[in-house]
């Protein structure tokens, strides 16, 4: 899974989002994310090259150590790629409940 970067300060308003790891070995980590409204990952860094399969609709706003901001509308079964490094806070934006299996690949 990513690093978390505790120190990094959460949004005001905006719970954690849920997280259950399926699977850790040494090639790959798999996690799934559930994201009620108003949640939030937390800052984190992602390492490793990855992919998410999105599990709903809905909308999250992905905010980067820069200051940007980059919508992401959630569509069951979409999948999206994203190559490492990536330092970001993840935030449900939208009035429904957003999930995603996000695959990590370490080697």
């Amino acid at each position: 899974m990513s690093v978390h970067l505790d120190e990094k300060e959460l949004e005001k308003d905006f719970g954690k989002a849920e997280f259950t790891v399926l699977l850790d070995n040494e090639k790959t980590t798999i996690t799934y994310w559930r994201f009620p409204p108003k949640t939030q990952t937390g800052w984190h860094d992602h390492t490793f090259d990855y992919a998410t399969i999105q599990q709903s609709g809905g909308q999250l706003l992905l905010k980067t150590e820069s200051g940007d901001t980059k919508i992401v509308d959630y569509e069951d079964g979409k999948v999206v790629a994203y190559k490492a490094p990536v330092v970001h806070n993840a935030l449900n934006i939208s009035d429904q409940e957003v999930r995603v299996i996000e695959i990590e690949y370490k080697a």
